[in-house]
């Protein structure tokens, strides 16, 4: 248990850190003007929320590693951007299926951004699990 714990711990400061640099510094502008423009359907970011989110990304990892075995940063860091990849592709596919401010290009940088995180993510953890094997 304290190794899901602790792991789940260094996943979602490599997973926060990461998004709050990327949304929360190097488009920060854009989401805003872009809650501006579709004031009828976004608001401001719930931190709280954010925050589950990441520590159930970082458990999803730490979970999947666990019985994959996967206990270095290299593994970790392959794995955690397939997995990653699944979960933003099937997002990103059902956002651009309803949302009209989705178009194919955005949903592709967000995707990829979603690997970027499942790489960071998933490097913490399998560096944290090879301290453990």
């Amino acid at each position: 248990m304290k190794k899901r714990i602790l792991g789940t711990l260094f996943g979602f400061l490599a997973l926060f850190g990461f998004g709050a640099i990327y949304y929360g510094i190097l488009t920060a502008d854009a989401a805003a003007e872009m809650m501006a423009q579709y004031e009828g359907c976004l608001h401001a970011p719930n931190m709280g929320l954010i925050v589950v989110g990441n520590i159930l990304a970082a458990y999803l990892l730490v979970y999947v590693f666990d019985k994959m075995g996967v206990n270095d940063a290299k593994s970790g860091a392959y794995q955690g951007a397939m997995i990653m990849a699944i979960v933003f592709g099937v997002f990103q596919a059902f956002a651009t299926a309803q949302y009209t401010f989705y178009d194919a290009s955005f949903a592709m940088i967000e995707w990829v951004i979603g690997i970027i995180h499942g790489i960071l993510g998933g490097a913490a953890i399998g560096a944290y699990n090879s301290k453990l094997a």
